[in-house]
């Protein structure tokens, strides 16, 4: 007799035509044709890579594999009519009794806490990573679930070893950095002492080698300065407060710096109706300062700088705009990365703490710059507490 596969249970069609040849058969080629199927239905279980566990409505178990036994360590007779949550870490079973409530309430095929890290329980005591896809079965008897359990230890594994190869790559490449912007302002520190070590030098000489010593030195603590800014990032103090006062403050600096300004000129425009919001005034402030100063640098001492803010759905935004000559595209996406720089002088890290001080607020950073077409960087800023 010929063994046909089971039917969807969504096809009427099909249905209909097993229900015919059921009864138009003699019913030992029926109880034949279903051994048949639970044999393959069977064979099919067993023959799964993934540990296959299915559940009734009431959340015990009824259908093991060998893969499960193997994963969990229990004979099949301990697991069949257990709770499912024999299996799961003591300190997750509560919950879980209510994520498999409102999985009951809204059953479709999907993984089990996407983005979360999941360990199932062995007979051991030990607790292992793993991967679960959950599929709704709609019976006579009730909605059923069965989940696909995968032992995912070796990519935990692998994933470790591959940070720590991440890590230590960053860190060669952070010290091979900070190695050269330290470098040339002690070679010139150096060069400039040993001037004046051998004496000799007329008032103009003198005068340039002082200003070598008093530049590079400002230089090299400066380079120190943002190294251990970006090393040792603190969580801000946040504390409902006035953006736009914090924005003056930081203005009036920028004003007072006139080899900064030089013949540029700052625009402000700032929203009177802008909310209070939690934010840390001294991490803002520098923010601020490193996106303008970045923008008056472009300009090279002629242009505009313009700073705005504005609210937007639940947001506060600060916008630092200039007309200077753009980013090109393949810097567009680099100027974030610690350490990468344009400028003859700049350490490359200003752009990476600011990222970085925004997103401890529950916020971030958004770069518009083409060539010819100004830059355009916008902060964006929860009003209604950090994430």
């Amino acid at each position: 007799m010929e063994l046909h596969p089971p039917m969807p249970s969504g096809s009427k069609k099909r249905k209909t035509a097993v229900r015919r040849r059921v009864a138009a058969a003699p019913l030992e080629e029926v109880i034949e044709e279903f051994k048949r199927a639970e044999e393959l239905f069977r064979l099919v279980v067993e023959a799964s890579p993934s540990a296959l566990v299915m559940t009734n409505p009431s959340g015990k178990i009824v259908l093991v594999n060998a893969q499960t036994e193997k994963l969990f360590g229990y004979a099949r007779a301990e697991l069949l009519g257990k709770p499912v949550e024999l299996l799961i870490p003591a300190r997750h079973r509560e919950r879980h009794v209510a994520h498999r409530a409102a999985f009951s309430r809204a059953p479709s095929a999907r993984a089990m806490g996407a983005g979360r890290d999941l360990f199932g329980l062995r007979k051991d005591g030990a607790e292992v990573p793993i991967e679960i896809g959950l599929n709704p079965l709609s019976t006579p008897d009730g909605s059923f679930v069965l989940a696909s359990i995968i032992d995912i230890t070796q990519r935990r594994v692998l994933e470790r070893k591959v940070a720590h190869t991440e890590v230590l790559a960053s860190i060669g490449t952070m010290a091979a950095a900070v190695a050269h912007e330290i470098r040339n302002p002690l070679n010139s520190i150096i060069l400039a002492a040993k001037a004046f070590a051998h004496g000799g030098l007329r008032a103009e000489e003198f005068e340039q080698v002082k200003a070598v010593l008093v530049n590079e030195s400002a230089r090299l603590n400066r380079t120190l300065e943002d190294f251990l800014e970006f090393s040792r990032a603190r969580a801000p103090k946040l504390e409902s407060g006035d953006l736009n006062a914090t924005v003056r403050e930081v203005l009036e600096n920028v004003r007072a710096d006139k080899a900064l300004l030089g013949k540029a000129r700052v625009d402000v425009d700032l929203d009177a109706a802008l909310p209070r919001l939690p934010h840390d005034p001294d991490q803002l402030r520098q923010v601020l300062w490193n996106l303008v100063r970045n923008a008056l640098q472009a300009l090279g001492g002629k242009g505009c700088v313009s700073v705005r803010t504005a609210a937007r759905h639940g947001s506060a935004l600060l916008v630092v705009e200039d007309d200077g000559p753009g980013i090109p595209p393949e810097q567009a996406e680099k100027v974030f990365a610690p350490f990468f720089t344009t400028k003859p002088q700049g350490t490359g890290l200003g752009l990476s703490i600011s990222r970085n001080i925004v997103r401890a607020h529950g916020g971030d950073i958004e770069l518009d710059a083409a060539p010819r077409r100004g830059t355009r960087f916008t902060v964006i800023l929860p009003l209604a507490g950090a994430r």
